[in-house]
């Protein structure tokens, strides 16, 4: 039976580190489905997510126990009271700084593709990206991100549109160029993972983090 890394859990909470290609929500074998059978939950006990990870990133992942308590989180991350950190491979080099950036395209808040990241002119609404430049090499660079908004796949398209896609994202990259690293590098993986979190749990302000999957620092190894 596959089981997931519970990183902390309290009386009506747990935060697991979430593998990549693990779908979080409908599926049979998915986040909750998993976790139901890995705590013995019964069929009278609920299992809420709080906030949602795209199948394809991995990291951090919040739910609860109880439905109020899960309705208290989710606001928290609804009104941008939480901190959140990211971390991804971008194709190309971007300058290595300690300064932060900031992306703006504006974009729809639906899942688009690679044609037109940005989606439809009469969807699109405010978008910001904060990004840090960790560290680069001729081919990569290793960038930090913070969101100002929430929209669907706002950093993958940010990324896209600043012409700097997340290694193997398979709705915004490029297809062949995805391939093409998928057999240099062994893994076919997207480079995204949710490393921080910082939120308020009954009173008390929490900070939770992740270490960045060692897959991503390997390409980024001098060639």
């Amino acid at each position: 039976m596959q089981k997931l890394t519970i990183l902390e859990q309290g009386t009506d909470w747990l935060i697991i580190n979430k593998p990549e290609g693990l779908t979080v929500h409908n599926d049979p074998n998915d986040v909750l489905h998993i976790l139901r059978r890995q705590l013995h939950l019964q069929a009278s006990q609920e299992l809420h997510l709080v906030h949602r990870l795209d199948k394809e990133t991995s990291g951090l992942l919040l739910l609860a126990l109880h439905p109020k308590t899960a309705s208290n989180l989710a606001t928290q991350f609804q009104d941008r009271q939480t901190e959140k950190m990211y971390r991804a491979v971008l194709r190309g080099t971007l300058p290595h700084n300690d300064e932060l950036q900031e992306w703006n395209f504006p974009v729809s808040d639906k899942a688009e593709g690679r044609k037109n990241p940005q989606g439809l002119a009469k969807d699109r609404v405010e978008a910001k990206t904060l990004f840090k430049v960790i560290k680069s090499n001729s081919y990569f660079s290793l960038v930090e991100f913070q969101l100002l908004t929430g929209r669907q796949h706002q950093i993958r398209k940010h990324a896209a549109l600043a012409r700097h896609a997340i290694l193997g994202d398979p709705r915004y990259g490029e297809p062949k160029y995805n391939e093409k690293m998928a057999k240099i590098y062994e893994t076919s993986r997207m480079f995204l993972h949710a490393q921080s979190l910082s939120i308020v749990i009954h009173g008390e302000r929490r900070n939770f983090y992740s270490e960045s999957p060692p897959e991503f620092l390997n390409v980024l190894s001098p060639n």
